[in-house]
């Protein structure tokens, strides 16, 4: 059907760039259609024939996300829920990808991160210091408990008078 209708195929081959350029959901890739002039039913002819052919998905951008932000940039539950949600994911698809994601793993990482940040921030008076080691974990999107814990022990560990 798309070979005969010469907007079907623009529209795929626009489609197409799009992807190749980088991944993109399913919302995200109906909204760059439409504002580039095509009509909603085209947009969605063109987006139902890319998931036919595997070559968009949602499912799997999900967990390429989680995989990439988690690992590569570092960031927490909440950041990555929310780069999702951005991206036109359904809350509920976004929170079940997550569970896949091991609270452990993401303790690490924060870890690791504040432990980094700590030495970074070292000629940083010690309140301000403190505060932005928490500051930097909540915007990394880590949960409250998590960043409030990591602190009071990097900071425990440290003698307010170094």
């Amino acid at each position: 059907a798309i070979k005969n209708n010469p907007q079907l195929k623009q529209g795929y081959i626009y489609a197409l760039r799009l992807l190749a350029a980088s991944k993109k959901s399913e919302a995200e890739l109906l909204e760059r259609l439409a504002r580039k002039g095509y009509a909603l039913e085209v947009a969605q002819q063109v987006t139902q024939e890319l998931k036919t052919q595997g070559i968009l998905s949602d499912q799997k951008m999900i967990e390429e996300t989680i995989q990439w932000s988690s690992q590569t940039k570092r960031y927490g539950r909440r950041r990555i829920f929310m780069e999702l949600k951005k991206r036109g994911i359904k809350p509920s698809a976004v929170e079940k990808a997550l569970e896949r994601y091991p609270k452990d793993l993401e303790r690490e990482v924060a870890t690791q991160l504040a432990k980094e940040r700590w030495t970074k921030l070292e000629k940083v008076e010690f309140k301000k210091r403190r505060k932005r080691l928490y500051d930097f974990l909540i915007n990394r999107g880590f949960d409250f408990e998590l960043s409030r814990e990591l602190v009071s022990k990097i900071t425990s560990s440290t003698d307010e008078n170094s």
